[in-house]
């Protein structure tokens, strides 16, 4: 059998390494256990975490092995602390295998680690209509009309502009907060835009469409205001100290 050339080995490589290439080896992708422990009276759960998931994962994976807690508020604590829903739990669990390594006594060595970690988790109330895991009240502004001077803003107004109208209006309404006791600062906020509703209210019977619809009309609303909020804007033009225009009889200015 004839040997084969330089050239002829190169183009048998070139063929061969495709095939040799075929088998890819893939790492497997990083997991670990853990263990919930729940409240006594409900047995542990054992998830498994890769190292994308976070504590949130954890309680939606909870949620669903576990019926009933589904609306329940859950809290991880670990060591006697609160951990956040943000916690990526593979790294987290890395970091406290390096912390328990670092710890050990020089004498004695380190214990091995254990694969399963364990966390707490405290069983809350009910998650209401509205609130989120926190407790907290969903926001709901943009199903919300805006009310008052916030109204303002849809026919052009900054809110700079919305701020300082609405400083001077209860500055000159004051009287209407003599003999109101407010409890709340909500109760507050509630009757200043109770009043600032009234004010732009009152437009309406001079024609104004603001309830309507603002933008119809925004040259006429930004003329009413500007004559409530600055009746002393045109004082201004008359501080120059430009000596006055003296005309001839023709109408030519010297």
């Amino acid at each position: 059998m004839q040997p084969l050339s330089e050239k002829a080995k190169g183009k048998q490589r070139a063929i061969e390494l495709p095939d040799a290439g075929h088998v890819q080896s893939s790492d497997p992708v990083a997991s670990r256990d853990l263990v919930i422990r729940f409240p006594e009276g409900t047995p542990d759960l054992r998830v498994v975490v890769t190292e994308r998931d976070t504590l949130k994962d954890v309680k939606t994976m909870i949620r669903r092995e576990r019926s009933p807690l589904k609306t329940k508020r859950l809290r991880f604590i670990h060591s006697g602390r609160l951990l956040a829903d943000t916690t990526l739990v593979h790294s987290w669990l890395v970091e406290l295998d390096e912390k328990r390594k670092q710890t050990s006594v020089e004498d004695d060595p380190a214990p091995p680690i254990s694969a399963t970690t364990w966390i707490h988790c405290s069983i809350g109330r009910e998650i209401e209509d509205g609130e989120d895991e926190e407790g907290n009240e969903q926001q709901k502004a943009q199903l919300q009309p805006a009310r008052g001077f916030d109204r303002l803003a849809s026919v052009g107004f900054s809110e700079a502009d919305i701020a300082n109208f609405r400083q001077q209006f209860h500055s000159q309404s004051a009287s209407n907060y003599l003999d109101t006791d407010f409890e709340t600062e909500e109760e507050y906020d509630e009757h200043a835009r109770a009043l600032e509703e009234e004010w732009i209210d009152s437009l309406d019977s001079a024609g104004s469409s603001l309830s309507q619809n603002s933008s119809n009309n925004p040259a006429f609303l930004q003329g009413v205001l500007l004559g409530f909020f600055f009746p002393i804007l045109p004082f201004f033009f008359f501080r120059n100290n430009h000596p006055p225009a003296v005309f001839w009889d023709n109408g030519g200015l010297i």
